[in-house]
């Protein structure tokens, strides 16, 4: 009898962990590239596509700064594009090649303007469009008129590449504004034309 009632509760027990383990993945996001479910308080809309509008949510205490049809400076509360050490910037193109290559052309693009280029993987923060393909890599470039550092993390997104980069003289610079960069990949997304 004592036999038959620890089977029962068994099965009980693993009917419930059962459950609860198919609730629980019934209640993970789902999202694909492009499909975040998106609420923004201080939307930005920075640039209509194809595919529809490039919108993100700065950081506190940054603003934007001067713009280009495809490049969208963010600085902080106080600076000018003249006298940032330290900003962020957008660039929005349309994606014709793979990701791979792309992250390639960009590499081959900063070897043109520096006299000595380091490169490294980087890990970046969550992306709001985590079912995006992307990559974070820093680039230490040393010039005759200074060096700087770019942490850039390469988003492709439904026909756009979105380039979000972190630009400073130092490395140090870019570990503390390090926070604010996560915040801006957190807070990008494209809302998408309906056809």
């Amino acid at each position: 009898m004592i036999q038959s009632l620890r089977i029962g509760i068994l099965i009980i027990l693993l009917f419930v962990l059962t459950c609860s383990a198919a609730a629980q993945e019934l209640e993970k996001p789902t999202s694909g590239c492009g499909e975040a479910v998106v609420s923004m308080q201080n939307p930005i809309y920075l640039q209509t596509t194809n595919q529809g509008i490039i919108v993100v949510e700065l950081p506190e205490g940054w603003n934007l700064g001067r713009t280009r049809p495809d490049l969208f400076f963010i600085l902080k509360n106080g600076d000018t594009y003249e006298s940032a050490r330290t900003l962020m910037y957008i660039r929005i193109e349309q994606l014709d090649v793979s990701l791979k290559q792309a992250v390639l052309n960009d590499i081959e693009s900063f070897k043109k303007s520096c006299d000595k280029l380091t490169i490294e993987d980087a890990k970046h923060g969550p992306l709001l469009e985590g079912g995006c393909e992307s990559i974070s890599q820093i680039f230490s470039c040393k010039k005759q008129n200074g060096p700087y550092v770019d942490l850039v993390t390469i988003i492709a997104f439904t026909g756009s590449l979105l380039n979000i980069v972190l630009s400073a003289d130092k490395l140090d610079d870019i570990d503390k504004h390090r926070t604010d960069y996560d915040f801006l990949l957190q807070h990008l997304t494209m809302i998408k034309s309906q056809k």
